[in-house]
């Protein structure tokens, strides 16, 4: 594989006039330009991302933390920051850390080592010891989605508080007052605005708010099918409602529902903080609140690159706007049958 220095010998010129030309980082005459050029293709010359890196102190690459890639969700946000990078010259690392704390430490050590420019994080429950570390030394890092207590810093996030109140709002003008919620690990802050609004909601409107109607766990089909069963055996205090903070807890919850033989929503309606395309033609009907998933990305990703060129800026916080997909409508229990 050519080097740098056969490039030079090629070209017959030397190696800082090859470096300025691949970096545009000093003028060269357009002879010895071309001839660089030319070099550069006839040895098929590749120059290493690392070795720039070392040159330049830049990388052109940016890492990315994200929970879980088979939720359809986070893959649609992964599309938004990469159209973004791409389009600025930049390439993205992407880390899945199944919302484990070690892994994520696993990813930043990675990360690390490989000095992307960058970061954009989903921070893991309980990870953000592993954060400190990147703040005191003004690494550019945009939050999404979760943002840590206490934690100064760049961040994009939907309105989760927004979103509940929409769903809730929802449920409560159809008759509902028993209506539980299936959320993740009440660390992350997404999921403590929604138990807040949660609350908010039910005494607003006069009703309980019990314990035993939230559920705080792995945001899982597993972990919703073990909440479903867990309120299904509340007797006669069984929620009329649920409320699932994503979509694989949704199909959880429908999997119970089948297995008891409840119908939705006339016995049990569910409805989730996730949309997609498919739930249009789903069945059992599902209202959801759509989060702009797409926008959330493409937006972090804007941040980090003004982030990374102006690294004393004011600080952003974008929060954005939920809205609500109604697909069960009419007023009171049993307006609507599915399954």
């Amino acid at each position: 594989m050519a080097n740098i220095t056969d490039v030079a010998k090629h070209a017959r010129v030397s190696t800082y006039t090859v470096s300025a030309v691949l970096n545009r980082s000093a003028y060269v005459s357009p002879e010895l330009t071309h001839r660089v050029l030319d070099a550069v293709r006839e040895l098929d010359y590749t120059i290493n991302g690392l070795a720039r890196g070392l040159l330049t102190g830049k990388t052109s690459t940016a890492g990315m933390l994200i929970p879980d890639l088979s939720n359809p969700f986070y893959a649609k946000v992964v599309r938004g920051v990469e159209d973004v990078l791409r389009t600025a010259g930049y390439s993205l690392l992407l880390g899945n850390t199944y919302d484990r704390a070690e892994e994520q430490s696993r990813y930043l050590s990675v990360f690390r080592s490989k000095q992307v420019d960058g970061l954009l994080i989903f921070c893991a429950p309980f990870g953000e010891k592993d954060l400190a570390p990147l703040l005191s030394k003004n690494t550019p890092l945009v939050f999404i989605g979760r943002v840590p207590k206490g934690a100064i810093g760049d961040s994009v996030s939907a309105d989760n508080r927004a979103g509940t109140k929409l769903i809730m709002d929802h449920l409560l003008g159809r008759g509902h007052s028993r209506i539980a919620l299936i959320t993740g690990p009440a660390s992350i802050s997404a999921n403590r605005h929604r138990i807040e609004a949660w609350k908010k909601a039910l005494r607003e409107a006069g009703f309980e708010a019990p314990a035993d109607y939230v559920c705080s766990g792995e945001m899982t089909p597993e972990a919703g099918y073990l909440a479903a069963r867990q309120f299904l055996a509340l007797g006669t205090r069984r929620p009329t409602a649920l409320f699932a903070a994503n979509f694989l807890i949704m199909t959880g919850v429908l999997a119970a529902l089948r297995e008891a033989r409840l119908k939705c929503p006339s016995d049990v309606e569910v409805t989730s903080s996730d949309d997609s395309e498919w739930l249009d033609v789903f069945k059992p009907p599902v209202s959801t609140v759509i989060q702009p998933s797409y926008e959330m990305g493409a937006k972090a990703a804007e941040l980090l690159l003004r982030r990374m060129s102006a690294p004393d800026g004011q600080r952003v916080q974008i929060l954005l706007k939920a809205e609500l997909r109604i697909r069960v409508r009419g007023r009171g229990r049993g307006v609507e049958r599915g399954l």
